[in-house]
C-alpha cells in the first residue's frame, strides 16, 4: 500500500519527500525476512523502545541548512537532512551488543543503497549521502543511522 499523497505538493513543504522515501524503502526491503518495518518519526513518537517493531528502518527529517539566499530574501536554496536509522534487537551477546551490530549492518547497507541517488518529487536533485551521527544502543537494541541530504528551493 502506497503512503504517497494524492494531489499537488506544496513547493515549500519540508516533509513532502517523506512518504516517497518510505515507499522506496518499503519496496526495497519487502522481500527480507523477518519483515522490516519502515516507520516515520510521527509513528514512533508514542512507541516505547521495548515494544517497538524491529527490525525496522526509521525515516526522520533532521532539519536543514541554508545554502544560498537571493538578495531580496524572496528565495533560498536549502539542504535538508534525512536520517535513515536501522533499528534491530538481538539479545545474544547482550553485554557487548555484538550480535545486534552484526544484524544492523546488512540492513543499513540495503536501505542506503535504495536511497543513493533517489529523487523524490518536490526536490532539486537526488538524495546524497552525508555525515551521520554515530551508532549506539543498549539492552539488545542497536541503532545505526545514515544521513542523506536533498536540496529544495524555499520561496514566497
Amino acid at each position: 500500500m502506497s503512503t504517497t499523497p494524492q494531489g499537488e505538493l506544496h513547493p515549500n513543504d519540508f516533509l513532502a519527500p517523506e512518504p516517497y522515501i518510505v515507499d522506496r524503502l518499503k519496496e526495497a526491503l519487502a522481500a527480507l525476512r523477518p519483515q522490516v518495518h519502515v516507520l516515520t518519526a510521527a509513528q514512533l513518537a508514542t512507541v516505547r523502545e521495548e515494544v517497538q517493531p524491529v527490525p525496522a528502518v526509521h525515516v526522520v527529517w533532521n532539519g536543514f541548512q541554508v545554502l544560498e539566499s537571493r538578495g531580496d530574501g524572496a528565495a533560498s536554496r536549502l539542504d535538508h537532512t534525512w536520517l535513515i536509522v536501522t533499528a534491530v534487537r538481538n539479545v545474544s551477546q547482550l553485554k557487548s551488543n555484538a550480535a545486534a551490530r552484526l544484524d544492523a549492518g546488512p540492513l543499513m547497507a540495503r536501505a542506503g543503497a535504495a536511497l543513493m541517488g533517489f529523487r523524490p518529487p518536490n526536490v532539486n536533485g537526488p538524495m546524497r549521502l552525508a555525515p551521520a551521527p554515530g551508532a549506539g544502543g543498549a539492552n539488545g537494541f542497536f541503532y545505526m543511522p545514515l544521513a542523506f541530504k536533498v536540496e529544495t528551493v524555499f520561496q514566497r
